[in-house]
């Protein structure tokens, strides 16, 4: 494991502690949970159904790749939760990219504008990636099982970047989720582009 995920560990640690002694307590955050794991899970599929050798795969060159996608989607989940959960603030997004909540990522690929990953095998990157983006969710996961719902209700008035400013912990956590929605309906654009039948719904995979 690497020092930013052993300092997030340990950072939220005692909090785990507090919260795990009354889940019965917090059924907004205890559904939030719920609902975020379905979310990893239907997320995961969607980047598992792209063959590793269409990765990255993007319509247009306007566009950024398959990969991408997830990839951005999994850095900003990271730091909304970070934001959220870090005793200290910071007044703007240079001052955020210090922080030492990130999680480490597989590459430096540009995750804004359309860009490539290293050379590497197929199968390799795309396991970085599948990585990644599960550990990102495990982060938000586990981050919310600090809250109360209570808390959830807080946290307007700490200082943030100008683009979060007067988010509430909750709104934080939701615009994380609709943000992941937007990526994760893109990509599965991707695959119906590829001619790639996108995972569906069914009893046991629903969100």
């Amino acid at each position: 494991m690497n020092r930013r995920s052993i300092l997030g560990l340990l950072g939220l640690a005692p909090l785990i502690l507090i919260s795990s002694k009354v889940p019965t307590t917090n059924p907004l955050t205890a559904n939030l949970i719920k609902r975020w794991k379905r979310s990893k899970e239907y997320t995961l599929a969607v980047l598992e159904a792209m063959p590793a050798e269409s990765l990255e795969y993007s319509p247009t060159e306007q566009q950024m790749s398959f990969a991408q996608h997830f990839l951005h989607l999994g850095f900003t989940n990271n730091m909304f939760l970070g934001i959220l959960l870090d005793k200290n603030t910071y007044p703007d997004f240079e001052a955020m990219m210090n922080a030492d909540f990130f999680l480490d990522r597989p590459d430096a690929v540009n995750l804004m504008q359309p860009d490539r990953l290293e050379k590497r095998e197929a199968t390799v990157n795309k396991a970085l990636v599948a990585k990644y983006v599960a550990d990102t969710f495990d982060y938000v996961i586990m981050g919310i099982g600090t809250l109360t719902d209570e808390m959830l209700a807080g946290g307007e008035q700490r200082e943030k970047p100008w683009f979060l400013e007067g988010h509430s912990r909750l709104d934080l956590i939701l615009r994380g989720e609709g943000h992941t929605t937007h990526h994760r309906a893109q990509a599965i654009v991707y695959l119906r582009l590829k001619g790639i039948q996108p995972p569906g719904y069914s009893k046991y995979n629903t969100l």
